[in-house]
């Protein structure tokens, strides 16, 4: 109780301080504040070295004034609703179970099995959308992921204070890996042609990345800067699977199994938060999408803008985004994308057309993390969304 008094008196400024914060809030504050310091000094030290030290004064101080004033909720933000759109889709309840905390996964085993993933738990989905097994497990503070690791696992990705760790399926914990101070994201799956296996870690400051085997056991380290996210990610080519990350530069970095460098490229915008998706027709989800003030942006792995789509709820560049193709009448590629702050515990989903003009925006007053698409019989599709123990489902009032 102590401790979390502590943390609603350094962040007083916000509106939750009216009760005491939870220790997931407080973390998420936490989180927001040292990232975004992160970066303003990361770009203060490019300043720094590309202009010999004109204006260092004001950006230093704008970089440690971040960490005094944690930003007060938008009021666009305070109320969920539908933005534009009404009428559009219809939303439902696909499944609902609080235990499971904020679901960030939403995956399908190998035999089409539904796995809904949350930060405390999973649950295997039957056909009829009734869970066939549950696993509870102690409480991951940042994303799970389902993982093939282990014959099959679940990665929390981990956080300053939490570090990464893998899950076996009775939700006993296999190992837990970090170092000081901590690990800024993890990601796990198959690397290069060889199908090297295992969890590749990214680290703030310069200690830089590591792949950790399935067994636990580092195998390698290489340096870089602030490796803010990570994922294993379809090279596109013979190659199979890279490392793609984003560092202290804003870049994206292309590693080998090895974790040898294989190309960097310098994005037109700064880039530290991203996840991974497909785009259009093509299946293969090895484009990048980020968030920044006003817009979605969609990036190749060599750092080109394939497109920028409006986004006029993304208020902040620490925001963390996700899309996700969806075939909501069958050879009818629309585009859902979702701006998620950790902070407010708020996001804003939005759905794009064939021209990439946006049909339907909402606000949620809860944590979104995970996407997926829900497929029958004629090839079309729902949007499922993952927020705060639920999934929410979206179909079209017309097909």
């Amino acid at each position: 109780d102590a401790k979390r008094d502590h943390m609603c008196t350094i962040t007083r400024s916000t509106p939750e301080c009216n009760t005491i914060l939870s220790a997931p809030q407080a973390g998420s504050i936490i989180r927001a504040v040292m990232r975004t310091a992160l970066i303003a000094i990361a770009i203060v030290v490019l300043i720094v070295f590309l202009a010999g030290g004109v204006f260092v004064f004001h950006f230093a101080k704008a970089a440690f004034d971040v960490t005094n004033d944690v930003p007060k909720m938008p009021t666009e933000l305070a109320t969920a609703r539908v933005l534009s759109g009404e009428g559009v889709f219809a939303k439902a309840v696909y499944y609902t179970d609080p235990g499971l905390g904020v679901v960030t996964d939403i995956e399908r085993t190998q035999t089409g099995e539904p796995v809904i993933v949350g930060h405390a738990g999973a649950a295997f989905l039957s056909a009829n959308g009734s869970a066939s097994k549950k696993i509870q497990f102690d409480r991951c503070e940042h994303d799970v992921t389902l993982s093939d690791l282990a014959g099959g696992s679940f990665l929390c990705r981990g956080s300053w204070d939490t570090g990464a760790s893998l899950i076996g399926l009775d939700g006993k914990t296999l190992w837990a890996y970090t170092v000081f101070p901590g690990v800024d994201d993890a990601a796990s799956g198959t690397i290069g042609a060889g199908g090297a296996q295992g969890v590749v870690v990214g680290f703030p400051g310069g200690t830089g990345i590591r792949l950790i085997s399935p067994q636990g056991k580092e195998l390698w380290s290489q340096k870089d800067g602030n490796v803010w996210h990570v994922e294993i990610a379809p090279s596109g080519n013979s190659s199979g699977n890279v490392i793609v990350h984003s560092n202290a530069a804003g870049q994206i970095t292309l590693r080998d199994a090895n974790g040898t460098v294989l190309a960097r490229s310098q994005p037109e915008i700064y880039l530290s938060d991203f996840s991974l998706t497909a785009w259009k027709d093509d299946s293969l989800r090895n484009k990048l999408i980020a968030a920044q003030k006003g817009s979605f942006y969609v990036l190749s792995q060599d750092g080109k803008t394939v497109t920028r789509l409006s986004a006029p709820k993304s208020m902040t560049d620490t925001d963390e985004a996700s899309g996700i193709p969806v075939h909501f009448s069958k050879g009818t590629p629309y585009y859902a994308a979702l701006v998620r702050n950790t902070l407010w515990s708020r996001s804003v989903l939005y759905i794009y057309d064939q021209q990439d003009q946006p049909v339907y925006s909402e606000v949620i007053d809860q944590d979104c993390a995970a996407f997926s698409a829900l497929g029958d019989s004629n090839g079309n599709q729902d949007l499922l969304l993952g927020c705060n123990g639920v999934v929410w489902k979206y179909s079209p009032t017309k097909r």
